[in-house]
């Protein structure tokens, strides 16, 4: 992305979301079907680069279309209300493209995102989806003492991003239970990494801003979303890493089609990029034969 290497062509657009487009440059069709769009959403204190190697892998084939979430790096100016308003940037931020279908691919947050666009795809999703894949995300809680557990322990965060220095607050943050596959080197560049991100547009202060997004897209707000996922009308897929219990349990427990990945943790895609690339191609040609089974049935139905 920023720093990717340009064999394919790329374009970036600033408003209403900062997004990157790399085009593929081969022929776009998968057998008789035209091939989706990649879009890809990152985790907390993310951004676009976070997919450059997994973009390496699918840009050839793919149109793959990556943004800065609401708060982020160059997106940092943008606030947020809650997940429907996330959703409305994506969409007018998707209207710059030129697409006739998407596979979503959501880590952490980003997959929380898409959950929710899922769940609200029909009321308010202009565009066609044909597989979602989702990393690390949680599908939502089931119970209100769990909701206001989690909604205190957000509101402990967001304070604490509101009030300190990122360079402060990401050592304790990167302490949590989900990074404890982390080594010390890993620990520190991510620190490194995500501090310079922010830092780097505008001078906002980065951490303020990612406290207004981490209040506004709370876990605790997000709501219990496993039923419409289980009933969506496309390929849903979750992954985890071996590494990170926690999200073993709930991606196991999801009744989705799910995959664990070895010697992997919390973010996948950066641990093992290669598999990570081959799942979304797999999901791909999933979301392509379901799509075309749908289409099939429709016509039958018709006739």
């Amino acid at each position: 992305m920023r720093n990717l290497s340009s064999m394919m062509f790329k374009t970036q657009t600033q408003l209403p979301l900062y997004s990157e487009s790399i085009e593929s440059t081969c022929n776009l069709a998968e057998g008789d079907a035209i091939k989706p769009t990649l879009v890809f959403l990152h985790g907390l204190l993310g951004s676009t680069q976070d997919w450059e190697k997994i973009v390496a892998h699918l840009s050839s084939d793919y149109q793959c279309i990556c943004i800065d979430l609401p708060g982020h790096a160059g997106s940092q100016a943008v606030t947020v209300n809650d997940f429907q308003h996330v959703q409305q940037l994506i969409i007018a931020t998707l209207a710059q493209y030129e697409f006739e279908h998407i596979v979503l691919v959501g880590y952490s947050l980003g997959a929380r995102i898409a959950m929710s666009i899922a769940s609200d795809r029909a009321a308010n999703w202009p565009y066609k989806i044909v597989g979602m894949l989702l990393e690390s995300g949680n599908p939502g809680l089931n119970n209100s003492a769990e909701q206001l557990q989690r909604g205190l322990h957000d509101l402990a965060w967001a304070t604490r991003f509101s009030e300190s220095p990122l360079t402060q607050v990401l050592p304790e943050w990167y302490q949590q239970g989900v990074f404890a596959s982390l080594t010390n080197a890993q620990r520190t560049t991510l620190i490194t990494t995500r501090s310079e991100i922010q830092a780097d547009y505008n001078g906002f202060n980065g951490g303020k801003q990612i406290s207004k997004m981490l209040a506004a897209t709370s876990l605790s707000k997000q709501g219990y979303l496993l039923p419409k996922l289980q009933s969506a009308a496309f390929p849903v897929s979750m992954v985890c890493g071996e590494l990170d219990p926690k999200f073993v349990q709930l991606t196991q427990s999801s009744q989705l089609e799910h995959h664990v990945i070895a010697d992997a943790g919390h973010n996948v895609h950066a641990d093992q990029p290669i598999v990570f690339a081959e799942l979304v191609r797999g999901l791909v040609s999933d979301g392509l034969a379901s799509n075309k089974l749908m289409n099939r049935d429709a016509q039958q139905s018709a006739a």
